[in-house]
């Protein structure tokens, strides 16, 4: 069974630096993460919004504010030479580019991002970028651009030896020629795709096996009308914190959230955390989710911190939904048993 991650929704704690200090690494990083995670924690709840029967209007404007808060973003991830996030940031900002339709900004900034992979001496990463450049063009529906722009990869990709791309972008202008009725052009460059898919990758140091099994966070409360609870079972032969379905429904979504619990026993939701949702008709009455790997690990890909709940306020199940196309939720829920 497969999760879906709908959403990562939380507001990170940031103290701002004091006018006229120049920030730290560890605090720039720690903005940077801010401003991406606060914009993705809104359109998490604008999302949550529509699917209660809200304006679409408004996941469009949270998509425009996760836009905006990357663009400064990716300044800073910049600023302090983190380059995995500045690559991710890239990728996912070009991606909103193309929702939207923005093309000039999405091609005027791969190719600036290209430039500066140039100027830092990272041919690879040049070329992958000017290939994602391709790929959003295609998506966009200029094909014509994105021929250009591929067949240029790929005579990069020649001269540089990196293959691993070159392979990739050979299928992708196949199919581009196919659709410009270009067929000689698509076969040439798919049996050049297969000699090079027929040429081994170097292998790779082993990875140390770094894998510590989920567990009940301490912030973690079961509310006793939730139809999940949590528990310790053995998971692939080691003892993991799970959720198991305690209700008699089948279960097929479930939201994860922060939870004030008020003096009059009623619980009170302040915010969402994740979503995790399972296909295949969802998990059934004595059977269990594993979210804890999510909720014990970083908020997301924005930043280092783990996830939690501010102050008093405790981690719970705050939303399930059925098979049975009823629901469960949290808010003004007794978190007292009677």
């Amino acid at each position: 069974m497969r999760l879906v991650l709908l959403f990562l929704t939380l507001t990170l704690p940031f103290n701002p630096v004091v006018s006229g200090q120049k920030r730290t690494r560890e605090e720039t990083l720690k903005e940077a993460g801010r401003l991406v995670t606060e914009a993705e924690r809104k359109f998490g709840e604008a999302h949550m919004k529509v699917r209660q029967g809200g304006d679409r209007k408004l996941i469009v404007e949270g998509e425009r504010g996760v836009i905006e808060s990357l663009v400064k973003a990716i300044e800073l991830w910049r600023e302090v030479g983190h380059e995995r996030r500045l690559i991710a940031g890239i990728e996912e900002l070009t991606r909103l580019y193309s929702v939207h339709g923005d093309y000039e900004p999405l091609v005027e900034r791969l190719n600036s991002e290209a430039d500066y992979w140039l100027k830092r001496g990272n041919s690879t990463q040049q070329i992958d970028t000017l290939y994602t450049l391709g790929i959003r063009q295609w998506q966009m529906g200029r094909a014509a651009a994105a021929i250009e722009t591929i067949e240029h990869v790929v005579n990069m990709c020649r001269a540089s030896g990196v293959f691993s791309i070159e392979r990739n972008a050979l299928e992708q202008l196949a199919m581009l020629y196919d659709k410009a009725g270009r067929a000689k052009d698509a076969e040439s460059s798919r049996a050049r795709a297969k000699e090079l898919w027929a040429i081994k990758d170097p292998p790779r140091p082993p990875i140390a096996n770094t894998f510590q099994p989920p567990t009940i966070p301490a912030q973690w409360i079961d509310l006793p009308s939730a139809p999940l609870a949590a528990e310790y079972r053995q998971v692939d032969g080691v003892n993991q914190a799970v959720l198991v379905n305690r209700s008699s429904k089948g279960i097929e979504l479930v939201s994860f959230g922060c939870v004030m619990l008020e003096d009059n026993n009623k619980t009170r939701v302040l915010n969402g955390l994740i979503g995790l949702g399972r296909n295949h008709g969802g998990v059934g009455p004595g059977y269990y989710y594993e979210p804890f790997m999510a909720l014990n690990g970083p908020l997301n890909r924005w930043t280092d911190e783990k996830m939690g709940c501010e102050g008093a306020a405790k981690m719970a199940v705050i939303e399930a939904h059925f098979a049975d196309s009823t629901s469960w939720k949290a808010d003004g829920t007794d978190w007292v048993a009677r």
